[in-house]
Order: structure tokens, then C-alpha cells, then sequence
């Protein structure tokens, strides 16, 4: 199934120049990649359970 996403790697793919913007049709590597959205798993789990609970 190809949903026709073809990502390039964004410069080295580790380190984003300083002011750089990681366009949407770029992406970083891999692991780079996870840790972000690991990052934002648990932002949006304080965000969404966390408060609401403590409210």
C-alpha cells in the first residue's frame, strides 16, 4: 500500500541547523524521530489526563 509519502532525510538527519525548519516532506533519522514522538506521548499525557484529574 504506498500512500505516496516519499520523506527525505533532512540534512545529516541527526542535528538540525540553528533557525533550520525540518520541512513537512523531510524528516529526521529514525531515532531522532521516535524520541520526538516519544517526547510528545508524554506531553499530551499530562496535557490531556493529568490536568483534567488534578482539576
Amino acid at each position: 500500500m504506498d500512500l505516496g509519502v516519499r520523506w527525505k532525510l533532512h540534512g545529516d538527519g541527526r542535528t538540525p541547523a540553528p533557525g533550520a525548519v525540518v520541512r513537512p516532506d523531510e524528516r529526521l533519522s529514525w531515532p531522532r524521530t521516535a524520541g520526538l514522538g516519544a517526547q510528545h506521548v508524554v506531553a499530551m499525557f499530562g496535557a490531556s489526563f493529568a490536568a483534567p484529574v488534578n482539576a
